[in-house]
Parts: structure tokens; sequence; C-alpha cells
């Protein structure tokens, strides 16, 4: 009887010890922060979606704990710096509000690169797939790069048309690359955190902004009414992992979420932002409003007018950044095939 007891109490042991690598994967939980609201696109079209589909693809062992902007976790100059350093797992962040960190990435966002969000954040993924970008990006596993639609020139009362209709206007920019351009031709950069912008306009701090349609603030077509689509810049986003924790997920798992990522979820941001720069789209279309495209005449000077900034941001990059040239011509190169 006693034997009978003790090769039924190994069996249970056994079945409980086989079980436990399950019962402990299922139990996995991923952070993942981002620098907006909670009802805002980053969490309802990217980091709700992701979560989703990753416990749906590992059967319910992987959930995602997902931190907003609204959070301690969400402060936007410390995306990358929080997956590096472990306090959270993955951190989707703006290049730009992160100092010197990626300054390869920054090439992309240099005047009349981009010609959508598409085709954009394919390039700036192709550039770190061929290992241009790899060694700015190798404390990280990186799920995703990706870009905005072409940003514009917003202004509250004056209008632009031409490069010289900038000068002596404060206009808010959204990274070091896009003030290069606005110094050279005599216009007033002012960088702002997205939550100070519209303050900064009500209180007439600023003339105008510099930003894509699709961009968060609260009231933007309420003090904005002149629109100038010149394809002035774009704004680099990552994406990233811990690579630690990467690492340390079951195999499967991790296949999982490389079947996720890469050249597959930078693609999907094209549509996305499409989508994101509608609502603000349409209301600039309404009265009181006029959105501004250059003709080619025009453009042709905007493009001449801005290439020794160009030539001087590329010289400067390459400092820190030796394959500065090679990279704005990757994509250039690309950019024109597409």
């Amino acid at each position: 009887m006693m034997v009978r007891f003790a090769l039924i109490l190994l069996a249970s042991c056994l079945a409980i010890a086989l079980d436990l690598p399950r019962s402990q994967a299922q139990e996995t939980t991923l952070t993942f922060s981002h620098f907006l609201g909670p009802s805002s696109f980053f969490q309802l079209d990217v980091a709700e979606p992701f979560a989703k589909e990753l416990e749906a693809k590992t059967g319910g062992r992987v959930k995602v704990k997902i931190f907003n902007g609204t959070d301690p976790q969400g402060k936007v100059t410390e995306q990358a710096t929080q997956v590096k350093n472990g306090t959270v797992d993955i951190a989707l962040g703006l290049r730009g509000a992160e100092g010197d960190r990626f300054p390869g990435s920054s090439v992309i966002e240099l005047p009349f690169l981009v010609p959508d969000a598409l085709r954009g954040s394919k390039a700036l993924w192709s550039l770190y797939q061929d290992g241009t970008l790899a060694d700015e990006y190798k404390d990280f596993k990186v799920l995703a790069l990706f870009v905005h639609n072409p940003g514009l020139i917003h202004t509250s009362n004056k209008k632009v048309l031409e490069l010289s209709d900038l000068k002596g206007l404060r206009l808010r920019s959204p990274n070091k690359t896009v003030s290069t351009a606005l110094e050279y031709v005599g216009a007033v950069p002012v960088l702002l955190q997205v939550n100070d912008v519209m303050p900064a306009v009500k209180e007439g701090k600023i003339d105008g902004i510099v930003t894509n349609w699709g961009n968060p603030l609260q009231g933007f077509n309420d003090y904005m009414k002149h629109h100038t689509d010149t394809q002035f810049y774009t704004s680099a986003f990552f994406i990233v992992m811990n690579r630690a924790k990467f690492d340390s997920l079951p195999k499967d798992v991790q296949a999982v979420i490389d079947s996720m990522s890469g050249e597959v979820w930078s693609a999907k941001f094209g549509p996305l932002w499409d989508k994101w720069d509608k609502p603000v789209r349409d209301g600039a279309a309404g009265p009181g409003h006029e959105v501004i495209v250059p003709d080619e005449a025009v453009m042709a000077q905007w493009r001449e007018g801005l290439r020794p900034v160009t030539e001087s941001y590329l010289e400067t990059l390459s400092k820190s950044f030796p394959g500065a040239r090679q990279a704005y011509e990757k994509l250039s190169a690309q950019l024109r095939r597409n």
C-alpha cells in the first residue's frame, strides 16, 4: 500500500514539474510604454493591437501591460533609456526627443526627402536592415522604425509661400534637424515638448508650428490658419525592446515577436498615418483656412535654398556618424525608385 501511494505521489510530482514551464510561460507579462495619452492613436492603434495580437498568437502565454504619457514611464525624453536600463521591456519613442541618441536615423528627417510615411518607413527600416544603422541600435532589439507623412509649416497669421517668408517667424520646431533649416533661412526655431506647444500659441509666444497633419495638439485648427505643404521634413520614431528580455523569452515566443515586427510592423505606419492625418487635414479644409501648395518653380527655389543646409548637416553629422552621407544617398536612391 505504501509503495503504491509513493508511486502515485511521485507521478503527481512529475506531472507538476512537467507542467511548470508552461505555467510560468503563461504568466509572462511584458511592459510597453509610449509618450502620448490613453486615448491617443499610439495607444488605440499601436500598443493595444500589438498586445492583443501577441497574446492571441502565444495562446495567452504572454500578456502586455501598457504605460502611456500620463504614467511615470511616459516621458517622451526617456523611452529608449527606460528600455536600455530595463525599466520597461518595450517602448515607442520619438528620435528627436532623446537628444543625440540614434543620430544616423536623423538623416531621414532632412528636407524634401520623404514623400509619404509608407515609403519613408520602409526606407528607414531598410537602412537598419542592411547594417547602416546597426551600431546605434546595438543595445536594443529593434521591432520597428517609422516616420510620419511629410510635415508642413502651419502659421496663425502670416501666409508662407516662398522661403523668404519664413524670416523672423517664431516657429515650434520638432527636432534639431528642422531647427538647423529654420535658422538658416532666418526663422526663429523654438523647441517645445508636445504639452507646451498650444499654450505657447495661445500666449502669442510663437507664430506657427512645423508639424505633420496627424498631430495630438488640441485646438490646432482653431489657431493655425495657413498650411504650407512643401514636404519640409519628417520625424523618425522607433519601437525597441530590451535585448536581454527578448533573449530570455522561449524560442517560440521570440519567433512570434519576430513575425510581428521588422518591415512588417514598420510598413503598417503608412496607412496608419494616413488615417491619423485625416481629421486634422479635413478640419483645415473648412472656412478660414488656406492650404498652400507651391508650384514646381517655387518648390525648386525651396530645394535650392535649403541645399546648403543638407550639405552642412551631413558634414557635421559625419563627425559622430561617419556614414551620414552614404546613408543619405541610399535613402535618396531608394525613395526615388519607389
